[in-house]
């Protein structure tokens, strides 16, 4: 889970990511709903999409930290945790055979 006073960490991921790359994430702009099939079913995408090493990994990372300082008041924002959580959740729910959910919620 990703939490920001001010800043909205998926629109921080999403900056990192680029368009493209954010259309291959489930859902919509960070709120998805999956059964277990269809988990199974995005996890390759989600996999080639997040898992980012070398050059583009610091990149996304810089981005995410302009973003969280720009926007919010986070500039320790754990960008690691950011790239690596929703992966991490989706490999367990395939792994367990669940179903996951993901939620942005602004207040």
């Amino acid at each position: 889970m990703a939490t920001a006073r001010k800043a909205d960490p998926f629109s921080a991921l999403a900056h990192a990511l680029g368009p493209d790359a954010t259309l291959r994430l489930p859902g919509r702009f960070g709120d998805f709903l999956l059964d277990a099939e269809q988990v199974r079913a995005q996890l390759p995408a989600v996999e080639e999409t997040l898992v980012l090493t070398g050059t583009p990994r610091r990149d996304a990372i810089e981005r995410i930290h302009a973003w969280m300082t720009g926007l919010g008041d986070d500039p320790a924002h754990d960008a690691d945790e950011l790239l690596d959580g929703p992966l991490r959740v989706l490999r367990h729910a395939a792994r367990t055979g669940h179903g996951a959910a993901g939620q942005v919620r602004w207040y």
